[in-house]
């Protein structure tokens, strides 16, 4: 299945009150966001360590992520990350970064395990909050700033799988605009996978074929998890056991010969001659 284009997202065209994004505008899109830094440096309210981040916007695309905006759809977007960690991480924040020009008002998560095209999978954890951390990356397209929508003071375990787990962050507006999640090709990413395997799913509660199962999309999209663990999904080395010491063999001193001396021989008397007689 192909991506589902920026602006194909916007089905419902005759609702939004701004201008269309096109594919079309993908290059003067790439000329507006090189005026900024392509990498921004975000603060972490939560202190913690980024445990997986897919990676930066590239500047080409982005895909309809968003509740109570102006098309009056709900749009998931979902993708993929490993918890290498053989003690689980503790996830303590998660967020996405989105191009929108609606007000944020809150933000859902989800965190599921098991998708596949046209099953949602499991879900692991989720929540809703009004008070989200929304804050400028310094990056925008298409006339949408790009904003990063974090959801704080999470207390998730996620065990060491080697199953993939699936991260959706969504923005709450408020009835106008729109919420794209930014498509990246893995710049600046953290963990596994970087942005680099095109494995996400979107899902709709519009109507098919975008909705409401989740349906494959071969794209990578910026997200990423906060937390402790071994960190950015490096696996703890394993210790390389000391070698043992094979006992070598102590040679048996031979025992030195005893020289035993000779047995002396016996000595053999000499006869004396018998002298004869005196006349």
């Amino acid at each position: 299945m192909s991506a589902i284009p920026f602006a194909l997202a916007q089905r419902g065209a005759s609702k939004v009150s701004v201008s269309k994004p096109t594919l079309a505008q993908g290059a003067a899109a790439n000329t507006q966001a090189s005026q900024f830094p392509v990498t921004a440096t975000i603060e972490r309210p939560t202190g913690g360590m980024i445990l997986w981040y897919n990676g930066d916007f590239n500047g080409v695309n982005g895909l309809a992520n968003e509740e109570n905006t102006s098309t009056g759809e709900d749009s998931h977007v979902y993708d993929d990350f490993l918890v290498t960690d053989s003690g689980g991480w503790d996830v303590t924040a998660v967020f996405s970064d989105n191009l929108e020009n609606t007000n944020v008002t809150g933000a859902t998560w989800e965190i599921r395990q098991g998708i596949s095209a046209g099953n949602c999978g499991i879900l692991i954890g989720s929540g809703m909050t009004m008070t989200p951390v929304v804050t400028p990356t310094g990056r925008s397209a298409f006339g949408f700033t790009e904003y990063q929508i974090e959801v704080t003071g999470l207390a998730v375990h996620l065990p060491f799988s080697a199953g993939l787990y699936w991260l959706n962050v969504t923005p709450i507006g408020d009835g106008t605009g729109r919420s794209f999640d930014s498509i990246t090709s893995g710049a600046n990413c953290v963990g596994t996978p970087c942005g680099n395997d095109q494995n996400a799913f979107f899902s709709s509660s519009g109507p098919p074929p975008f909705g409401p199962s989740c349906s494959p999309v071969p794209e990578d999209f910026s997200m990423g998890v906060i937390g402790s663990g071994s960190g950015g999904g490096t696996p703890t080395p394993t210790p390389t056991p000391s070698p043992t010491a094979t006992a070598t063999a102590t040679a048996t001193a031979t025992p030195t010969a005893t020289v035993t001396a000779p047995p002396r021989s016996t000595p053999i008397p000499r006869p004396r001659p018998t002298p004869a007689p005196r006349p």
